[in-house]
């Protein structure tokens, strides 16, 4: 498989052609938005629900990318594009979601095991009710949970960004989509930098003025992820310029 490799200036790119294609439909690309922020915020309540949201993550994402095909060639984004993958490659998609649910859960318990029980009240927003005296004693474990957490969401991350794509796309197995996707993120660390430090503006100035201790819950998250979202798909494009142009899947 031939993975570009794009100059840092791309990924400034990405979030711009991004921009061009939310622009297209914008008010169904807030209606997407609207629905995954009201099925994180559902799963939330019901006991298990979270489990079979993240195992339909892929799915969802990988139809929204089949609607960011749609507009490339100039149709219409439609609702229907967000329950394609449930139609197309679903079985390799929910796969997907199976090792980005066991991926958390590993680096939950890897940080919850470093941390104790003070990384557990700073997740859960109550470190407020926690003795000062014994905060303090495990804020060392607690900042070390932390840098793990980050350091191993990484390269999760990193697999699991173009893999949708690529199952849906170029109809690529599970593991052969992961492996292609963090080498296409390692090939292209700089435009992801920069893709990353642009980002990062908007998202915390919109984060801020909301609750911070219910991240996925958060409204400035979710229209950051308004841009986010096309993004995914003009990056894909960039990195992956072999990739023949399947039928639009409706």
């Amino acid at each position: 498989m031939n993975i570009e490799k794009a100059p840092a200036s791309h990924g400034l790119k990405w979030l711009m052609q991004g921009l061009v294609l939310l622009r297209r439909n914008f008010f169904v690309w807030v209606l997407f938005v609207l629905m995954l922020w009201v099925l994180v915020f559902v799963a939330a309540w019901i006991p298990f629900a979270g489990l079979l949201l993240a195992l339909c993550t892929p799915v969802l994402i990988g139809g929204l990318m089949v609607g960011c095909r749609a507009l490339e060639k100039g149709d219409q984004l439609q609702i229907a594009h967000f329950f394609v993958g449930f139609r197309t490659n679903t079985l390799n998609l929910i796969t997907l979601g199976g090792f980005y649910l066991i991926g958390n859960i590993i680096i939950a318990v890897l940080m919850y095991g470093i941390g104790g029980e003070a990384i557990q009240q700073v997740v859960s927003g109550q470190a407020q009710n926690v003795d000062p005296e014994v905060l303090i004693q495990a804020l060392g474990p607690a900042v070390m949970a932390l840098l793990l957490g980050l350091a191993l969401s990484l390269p999760l991350t990193m697999a699991l960004w173009f893999a949708p794509l690529l199952v849906v796309f170029r109809n690529e197995k599970p593991a052969l989509a992961l492996r292609s996707s963090f080498i296409a993120c390692q090939r292209n660390m700089l435009a992801f930098l920069v893709y990353g430090l642009i980002i990062l503006v908007p998202l915390v100035l919109l984060m801020l003025p909301f609750d911070l201790t219910r991240i996925e819950r958060n409204p400035g998250l979710w229209i950051v992820m308004l841009l986010i979202l096309p993004s995914i798909y003009t990056s894909y494009r960039d990195l992956f310029r072999d990739e023949p142009a399947p039928p639009a899947a409706q």
